[in-house]
């Protein structure tokens, strides 16, 4: 199977737990604990705060081979846990027709296990999940030349009556139901990347977070127990509305992965949720 397949799991300065880790794409990912694996070839950079990978032919005998650059991290500090999510945002000007013939250009790969696989694979215009051989492949349209945020969240007894799985595009619920099975275990492995196929393809990643998805209206992103100036740093995200997947403010609902910030449970993250963070600023939740 032809792939290409990148994973961010950094932590960023500021996190006491390892409830959530996120790469906020301001460095490069081996530096912060990913494997890298591929061709090892590709030409990476930095652009306005976002790890940038150029993909194209490489010079490899006995012919030319399509670069491919990936990071990876096992999750088993993660398994069996209930409430887990993947979150990322990246935009590609990989072509969408690339996936007529089989290729994957830019990816993040949930997968590792025998029983539940969640596998990405993201162009310019069109984004396919794949989860299993006997399952029909979803294909879902995205707007072409801006970054998109993709988020996983999966749920398992008993927190939930069985393994279920919601899949979201900048905030709207793209597909949800029932999982093949439990995800993450000891053998799951996250990976993301992209590939050269066809075409020379540049992948620009602006952040990819996981881990334990944090208590509704908590303030406690990273599930530590504190509320602190790092969970402020996500708080103020989704009290804007200034990244794709956000839609913070007074009477707009701010998205699955801004619940924690919404005190008064009413979707939208405003002023007065503010208000409220600081009270319970530093101090145990």
């Amino acid at each position: 199977m032809k792939s290409t397949i990148l994973l961010l799991l950094i932590p960023i300065a500021g996190i006491a737990s390892a409830a959530v880790l996120t790469y906020e794409g301001d460095a490069l990912p081996e530096e912060l604990g990913w494997e890298r694996v591929g061709t090892l070839d590709a030409d990476r950079s930095f652009d306005s705060g976002r790890f940038v990978q150029f993909l194209r032919l490489g010079d490899w005998a006995p012919g030319p081979l399509g670069e491919a650059d990936f990071y990876q991290r096992y999750l088993g500090v993660f398994s069996d846990k209930q409430g887990f999510f993947i979150e990322w945002r990246v935009e590609t000007d990989a072509p969408s027709s690339i996936l007529d013939s089989s290729g994957i250009p830019t990816v993040v790969s949930a997968a590792g296990t025998a029983a539940a696989n969640y596998h990405f694979t993201i162009t310019d215009a069109r984004v396919q999940v794949w989860r299993s051989n006997f399952l029909p492949i979803l294909l879902v349209d995205i707007e072409p030349g801006v970054p998109h945020t993709y988020r996983l969240e999966l749920c398992g007894p008993p927190l939930c009556e069985e393994h279920e799985y919601a899949w979201y595009i900048d905030g709207r619920l793209g597909d949800t139901g029932v999982a093949e099975g439990p995800y993450p275990n000891s053998n799951s492995v996250l990976i993301w990347g992209a590939r050269h196929y066809q075409f020379d393809n540049k992948a620009r990643w602006d952040y990819l977070r996981y881990g334990l998805v944090p208590d509704d209206s908590s303030g406690d992103y990273d599930s530590d127990g504190v509320v602190t100036h790092n969970d402020f740093y996500f708080f103020h995200e989704c009290l804007t509305n200034e990244r794709p997947g956000i839609n913070g403010g007074p009477g707009n609902d701010a998205g699955p992965g801004c619940r924690f910030a919404d005190f008064d449970f009413d979707d939208d993250v405003d002023l007065f949720d503010a208000a409220e963070f600081q009270l319970n600023f530093a101090t145990k939740t």
